[in-house]
């Protein structure tokens, strides 16, 4: 075993026959040790590197418990085990009280201490491995890891410093993209909780059936499918904190058990009548206009005010593009680790045009467009035709085409592929404008609008993009977003789309369908032949879905 690997053990004891013949033993055993005669010389040890010390209770003018109290004060980490000859086990006891892990009396059992050191170095290693994991928390989710150096974030980060070191709740509200869920594993991560759990769990992720389940546990046999009991995320945040985000779209049927366990701080499971204590921080976000919400009876008024003891408004990217430049040169380091690309720059001009975009998705949108431009980039450098056309050519509109019986809608004119969202390319090439598309404004524009429903808009996307891919659904599905299946069932069976060489009733199709306009009200569903595989073009319903 090297050196390095190998425990450094500091025997203390000014018995020298003792002291000596212990390190024999340990020498042998495979440690490295060091020898002291009194607590002065081994303090010179504190200096180097020791795993354990064992030390004599009783030596000199400075006492085993001497030595452990002044080397705890320099070097918390090091483990003792205290050895005594004197009968009374008092001085002992009071030395683990002190920080000592354990203690020994004379004659030594030689199985019982070694059995005792394994044990020791054991935890030593667990500890250190919790450290360096605490440590990796600190770094992705402590403040450090909140870039802003505008006005708004400092106060922010004065908010986070100052209600991390409560039990009160926060209400966290901002738009979708800013970084809330940041900010609550900050506010977990800085407090006197961040040794307990943190549990998140999203309310506009799940059922509004299954959220009561899902938040407060259930019985075994409480409802159909409940075949076994199961911990709520309150409970099993006992200790920590729980990060309820978008509760905005809590439902307001189950919105007053929350009130009761934020006001009472106990639970009941579903199938349950018994109560069980939590010991539970609450942080809470929402996107959502919950004042507005209010206002309309969507959100109980008492909820409110009792999430709202502590309220963090973040601001969105837009109102802080000073920041911009700081979110992109962390962004560019995590994004060259994660991908193992090697830009090293990205060029003013790119800067500047960034920080003039509006970002409607915020700092989450940011790192996909920084992400995609370094991925793609082959370069050094991230120069301005990296950036998406949206951001390069800010006039730039995307849309679909509509239905030949509606007024045209706007469509990006560019030949290259769409990017949608301003997240990622797409590979469904856009369709040129019409002749005659409206300007995405203006009173004909408003005038068309008024006269469309949405599923007429629908309509003209569907019909549009199977025009496009010419009936080949799982293309046009994949330029709209949706699922086969969900594009089968808006279309619907009534326009008989199939592949061009397909069969159907024996009848060879010589051509794609015409799709140009289908009306959603028709519901005849043409008999299905016995035994027949569903092909990729058949409505949903002849798959049997």
């Amino acid at each position: 075993m090297a050196d390095t690997e190998t425990p450094v053990i500091l025997i203390v004891d000014d018995n020298h026959t003792e002291r000596d013949s212990l390190a024999h033993l340990l020498r042998d055993s495979g440690y490295k040790v060091h020898t002291a005669d009194s607590a002065d010389k081994a303090i010179g040890y504190l200096e180097e590197h020791v795993d354990l010390v064992i030390t004599d209770l009783m030596m000199g003018d400075l006492s085993g418990l001497d030595l452990l109290k002044h080397w705890k004060a320099k070097s918390p980490d090091t483990m003792f085990l205290m050895v005594t000859g004197h009968g009374s086990t008092q001085a002992a006891i009071d030395a683990i009280k002190a920080g000592a892990y354990h203690y020994m009396t004379k004659p030594l059992d030689v199985s019982a201490l070694m059995v005792m050191l394994q044990n020791m170095l054991r935890l030593r290693d667990e500890t250190r491995k919790v450290a360096q994991l605490q440590h990796r928390l600190d770094e992705k989710f402590g403040l450090n890891n909140i870039v802003g150096g505008s006005v708004s974030m400092q106060r922010i980060f004065e908010l986070i410093r100052r209600s991390s070191q409560a039990f009160s709740t926060v209400l966290i509200l901002g738009e979708s993209g800013t970084g809330k869920e940041l900010v609550a594993e900050a506010i977990h991560q800085n407090s006197p909780r961040r040794n307990g759990p943190f549990v998140a769990v999203n309310c506009a992720a799940m059922p509004a059936t299954l959220v009561e389940s899902e938040l407060f546990g259930h019985e075994k046999g409480s409802f159909t499918g409940a075949v076994e009991k199961r911990m709520g995320r309150f409970e099993a945040a006992h200790g920590g904190t729980i990060f309820i985000d978008e509760i905005g779209d809590f439902d307001i049927n189950l919105q007053v058990k929350l009130l009761r366990v934020l006001e009472s701080r106990t639970i009941m499971s579903v199938g349950s009548n018994k109560e069980i204590k939590v010991d539970t921080r609450v942080l809470a976000a929402t996107s959502r206009d919950i004042r507005g919400m209010m206002a309309k009876g969507q959100f109980r008024e008492d909820l409110y005010y009792r999430l709202n003891v502590i309220t963090i408004e973040l601001p969105p990217l837009r109102q802080r593009m000073d920041d911009v430049p700081l979110l992109v040169k962390r962004f560019m380091t995590r994004v060259n680790a994660q991908n193992n690309t090697q830009v090293k720059a990205i060029s003013p001009l790119v800067i500047d045009a960034l920080q003039k975009y509006h970002w409607p998705g915020n700092v989450r949108e940011l790192l996909n467009v920084v992400e995609r431009m370094i991925v793609l980039c082959d370069r050094d450098t991230v120069e301005l035709d990296d950036l998406p056309s949206f951001i390069r050519n800010p006039g730039t509109q995307i849309g679909v085409v509509a239905h030949p019986s509606m007024p045209s809608l706007p469509v990006e004119t560019a030949t290259r592929p769409a990017e949608p969202a301003a997240i990622s390319s797409s590979s469904a090439p856009v369709m040129p404008t019409r002749p005659g598309a409206m300007a995405p404004d203006g009173p004909e524009f408003d005038a068309m609008l008024a006269k469309m429903t949405l599923e007429d808009l629908e309509n003209a996307a569907i019909a549009s993009a199977l025009r496009r891919f010419h009936n080949n659904r799982t293309r046009a599905a994949n330029a709209l977003g949706i699922s086969v299946r969900t594009l089968q069932r808006k279309v619907g069976p009534h326009n008989k789309v199939h592949d061009p060489h397909e069969e159907v009733d024996g009848t060879h199709m010589h051509g794609p369908a015409d799709l140009t306009a289908f009306n959603p009200a028709d519901r005849h569903i043409p008999d299905m032949p016995h035994n027949t595989e569903p092909h990729e073009n058949a409505p949903l319903e002849h798959a049997g879905a």
